[in-house]
């Protein structure tokens, strides 16, 4: 018999492997479904889901005496239809685990065999006390498996956590407030940002007096050819770096002839992370006639969070460039 258990393992931890290891007591085969996988670094949902497929395959690869199987299950908005959508979308199974009430009589209505699984530690093996243990500095790492411990530390874990940086309608009106009082007119060169910075920037009536333009150069010929960024500067720092930001930056501002050129470069997710360069990180520059500047941020949170971030940040830096 084929056994299903399915969770949102945020992260997988040696509660879900109690469960597992009862399951290959009592099953010729398994499937790991992993739930909300849509979700992309939120606070509450850190790991993607193509993340945690990784995750318990390597566990199960080293632990699980049975075959077994693992699929990304995506949320659905229709609670009643969930077991027939499990069951839609998924290879035939014989029997679900789960501690769960509702889940257990949803699937029983499906004619599903259900094991009530038994909580094991709850107060510590938590995905929330885990989470919580990770941000506050404390002992966690007892509580997962070593492989799991392995690859949190291998992407970060700690620093995705992070509480996200908020963003304000304020900070757009002081940010034009400041450039039109100083009578500066701005252009914007956007990468990661995909031109969120121009959009806020003329989110406030009058923007015609102090934005001119903005450009989204998305790849790298675009950074070359619009831009005049250098391409052996490309190839040798890559795009997401101080150097190709800080001449996006100057290129914006002597093409569109602005006081001042804003750029970004980055890594919103959720692929695309390497060791030197992880999820999160941008690369800011601000252009005036005396100067190029730059800046590393390291932001946390999904691909849409990391681009508001970057964007409160540039808005943040127009404010503290006049004050």
């Amino acid at each position: 018999m084929k056994g299903l258990f399915i969770g949102r393992f945020q992260p997988f931890h040696k509660g879900h492997m109690a469960v597992v290891e009862q399951m290959t007591e009592e099953c010729d085969s398994i499937i790991i479904g992993v739930g909300s996988a849509q979700k992309e670094r939120e606070i509450n949902d850190p790991l993607s889901g193509g993340e945690r497929v990784d995750i318990i395959k390597k566990v199960l690869n080293n632990r699980s005496p049975l075959p077994f199987e693992v699929y990304p299950i995506p949320d659905i908005n229709c609670y009643p239809a969930w077991a027939h959508y499990i069951k839609a979308i998924l290879p035939p199974f014989g029997r679900v685990y789960a501690n769960s009430s509702v889940v257990l009589r949803l699937f029983e209505e499906t004619r599903i065999e259900t094991t009530e699984v038994k909580e094991v530690n709850r107060d510590e093996y938590s995905g929330t006390e885990i989470r919580r243990r990770i941000v506050e500095g404390e002992d966690w790492k007892h509580l997962v498996p070593e492989e799991v411990v392995e690859y949190l530390e291998g992407i970060n874990m700690e620093e995705m956590l992070k509480p996200t940086i908020g963003i304000s309608s304020e900070t757009e009106k002081k940010a034009a407030h400041l450039l039109t009082k100083n009578d500066h007119t701005i252009s914007t060169a956007e990468s990661c940002t995909g031109g969120l910075i121009a959009h806020r920037l003329t989110n406030v009536p009058g923007s015609s007096m102090y934005f001119l333009s903005g450009i989204v150069t998305y790849s790298n010929e675009a950074k070359i050819e619009h831009l005049g960024v250098d391409k052996n500067e490309l190839q040798k720092r890559g795009a997401v770096s101080a150097e190709v930001a800080s001449q996006m930056a100057e290129g914006v501002r002597r093409k569109m002839g602005t006081d001042i050129g804003l750029a970004t470069s980055g890594i919103a997710g959720p692929g695309g992370g390497t060791e030197e360069k992880p999820v999160g990180t941008v690369y800011m520059a601000l252009s005036d006639k005396e100067e190029v500047r730059s800046r590393k941020f390291h932001f946390s949170g999904n691909r849409w969070e990391v681009k508001r971030q970057t964007s409160e940040k540039a808005l943040q830096w127009i404010i503290e460039y006049f004050e």
